[in-house]
């Protein structure tokens, strides 16, 4: 499985919708696993919701990591205690799946810009940062909630951060790196 099919990149392109929804509505009365489109689409918003509502916003004390730390951590304990997660995180990639990530992704993008204002220009872009980041998340997450018994979700909450934070943080270092030196330490 590559990365191409588990996230396209060209999905970022496409335009979304705000807070991680999709953009376009699944074809009413599909189900897989027992789930409609209508069960999934409710799903992700009251994920997406959830994690809205904790966003301390720009003006969280810790700066850009504080906030995503946060941002991430809701979002893993709520899939973590969500009881339909299981089933979600077992469907094959759909077009809403990747719909979702890709809202997700130019979120976090747009989140990486906008922090970055101080900082030098990254590469990989921050579009690029963002999906890594995203899918990330997503597979660290299924594959908690796939294995027998489950690992402790504050586990899951750290493994999601680190790995994401790792991902997204040489997008918002400062251009520069200043040592300090004392006048004389020639």
């Amino acid at each position: 499985m590559t990365i191409e099919s588990f996230f396209p990149v060209e999905e970022l392109i496409a335009a979304h919708s705000a807070h991680g929804r999709p953009a376009s509505p699944a074809p009413a009365g599909t189900a897989l696993l027992g789930l409609t489109a209508e069960d999934l689409e409710a799903y992700f918003t009251r994920i997406a919701e959830a994690v809205e509502q904790d966003d301390p916003g720009p003006a969280a004390r810790g700066g850009w990591e504080e906030r995503e730390r946060l941002r991430f951590s809701t979002w893993v304990r709520r899939v973590y205690e969500h009881p339909l997660s299981p089933a979600v995180f077992a469907l094959p990639v759909t077009r809403l799946i990747r719909e979702v990530q890709a809202g997700q992704a130019a979120e976090l993008a747009f989140r990486i810009d906008v922090g970055r204002a101080r900082a030098k220009a990254a590469k990989p872009s921050a579009e690029v940062r963002a999906t890594a980041a995203v899918a990330s998340a997503w597979a660290i997450a299924a594959d908690a909630l796939a294995r027998s018994p489950r690992p402790p979700r504050e586990r899951v909450v750290g493994d999601v951060w680190t790995i994401v934070r790792e991902t997204i943080e040489p997008a918002l270092r400062p251009a520069g790196t200043f040592q300090p030196r004392s006048h004389s330490s020639w």
